[in-house]
């Protein structure tokens, strides 16, 4: 439908909003009504209407929470079922596994190719769970050193992220990539290290005020003697590639070929290296282990609510409230934790379909680029990602800090944004043929822009330069 001729400077795309996605989170527009063939969007001032009462706009406000975007397509198919059929279909959808990378050692070969199977896959809501608790349950790729760590992380997350959360915290405790993130290899009975304490009840359980320092002190303890090791395809400890005396090429090669035919690292306890004596952790007194441990935390009432704001947050509303914190929580914790149960109480809960919900979250820079390769059917633009992602500030595997990635308008500085343009341009000026524009606006945006996007959009007339607005919009970066 034409080439990208660009005519739209960074400025005008800049100009589509004076104050960027924050000016545009809580500010409303009239729903308008496109006219039919025309190459023209109109925009009126106001309060917008949401769409939400409508079978597509609901289904729309799900699919760009619960996945990372749709097609004109399967937005259809989304539209004709009844809204608790479309969440249980999401929400039952079976993982596909990520495709076999040639270099599994490699941080930013797993993180392309996870890139492009969130932009490929049909099973949409496992990998936005499996972002979303890598955004949760931290670890960064730097202490992995050469070791498929990474690539194991990422698999633990797609299959048990969306099973229970008992299972899922016990499997992370003992995460290769995580016992070395946290110092858990350098735990010992004789010297116990507390990072891994610590954040798992301040930031991955409990939050801020459920624990003291003894508890921290304690827990250390019940969690000291975890160590690393590698097993076969049977499970039989084996003994890893020395790299004394290789080349870290060949020393990747020698794992390589271990992971094809099936090894892997695993977490183990080492009982001559774990505290074995009496311990007060969070009230509970014993000879205390790690499984002991992490089954007194998860029955903390502050425990439930923790995971349920978190989750909160990244899919239903920035500021949640204390009675929909723990709606949702009470349900999670009566479902024995489990994480379909959460994500459903929070996908049928009236604050979800509230006028109030409507583009009140803000995209992360990931979710950003991965909808823009699902709106394009571009999943071949993942090396673009990882290029783009450090402008962004949201490299994968790479945390600021243990704490995490910020959240909704915690994303948005002028530097982010600028390179959220860029990233627009770039994608427009690889493409050659494009989908219709305007019934993208409808498809992706409701048919719902404020009159700044109205006008850019409409300043020219190649596909190019629409598609360059409609993706760099902040309409676009809200969901």
């Amino acid at each position: 439908m034409g080439s990208p001729n660009l005519h739209l400077s960074r400025r005008q795309v800049l100009g589509i909003a004076a104050g960027g996605v924050v000016g545009a989170v809580g500010f409303r527009y009239l729903t308008l009504q496109l006219p039919g063939g025309s190459q023209t969007v109109a925009s009126a001032a106001g309060a917008w209407a949401s769409p939400l009462e409508t079978p597509a706009g609901l289904a729309a406000h799900f699919l760009r929470r619960a996945t990372f975007g749709y097609t004109a397509g399967e937005l259809d198919a989304a539209s004709s079922m009844s809204y608790p059929d479309l969440v249980d279909m999401v929400v039952n959808e079976q993982a596909q596994p990520l495709p076999q990378i040639a270099a599994a050692t490699s941080h930013a070969a797993v993180v392309r190719a996870w890139y492009e199977h969130m932009a490929s896959t049909p099973a949409q809501f496992p990998e936005r769970m499996t972002l979303f608790w890598h955004g949760l349950l931290t670890s960064d790729y730097r202490k992995a050193a050469r070791l498929p760590f990474v690539l194991q992380q990422n698999q633990l997350y797609r299959s048990m992220g969306r099973g229970d959360f008992r299972t899922l915290i016990n499997a992370v405790t003992y995460d290769p990539l995580m016992i070395r993130y946290l110092d858990l290899e350098e735990s010992t009975d004789a010297a116990p290290n507390e990072n891994y304490s610590r954040e798992l009840m301040e930031l991955f359980t409990l939050g801020v005020g459920h624990y003291t320092e003894t508890d921290v002190r304690e827990g250390a303890r019940a969690f000291s003697g975890i160590r690393t090791v590698l097993v076969d395809s049977a499970g039989r400890r084996i003994q890893p590639p020395k790299l004394k005396g290789s080349t870290p090429a060949a020393y990747a090669q020698a794992l390589q070929e271990l992971m094809t035919q099936g090894a892997r690292f695993k977490g183990v306890l080492a009982t001559r290296q774990h505290d074995s004596g009496a311990k007060t952790f969070l009230g509970h007194t014993g000879n205390l282990d790690p499984a002991q441990a992490l089954d007194i935390i998860l029955s903390h009432p502050a425990c439930a609510p923790h995971i349920a704001r978190a989750a909160l947050v990244q899919f239903c509303t920035p500021s949640p409230s204390t009675a929909l914190i723990n709606s949702v929580a009470t349900q999670f914790l009566k479902s024995n934790y489990d994480i379909k149960t959460l994500m459903r109480a929070i996908f049928t809960n009236d604050a979800f379909r509230s006028p109030d919900a409507y583009r009140s979250l803000v995209r992360g820079p990931t979710d950003f680029m991965v909808a823009t390769m699902r709106a394009l059917s571009r999943p071949d633009l993942a090396a673009m990602c990882v290029q783009s992602a450090p402008g962004m500030d949201q490299i994968l595997y790479d945390m600021p800090t243990v704490a995490g990635w910020p959240s909704n308008q915690g994303w948005v500085s002028s530097g982010t944004w600028l390179s959220r343009v860029n990233f627009a341009a770039g994608v427009v000026a690889t493409e050659q043929r494009f989908p219709d524009p305007v019934a993208a606006v409808h498809t992706h945006l409701d048919g719902v822009v404020g009159p700044d996007t109205a006008t850019v959009f409409n300043a020219r007339q190649g596909a190019g330069d629409k598609w360059y607005a409609l993706l760099a919009s902040p309409e676009f970066q809200l969901k």
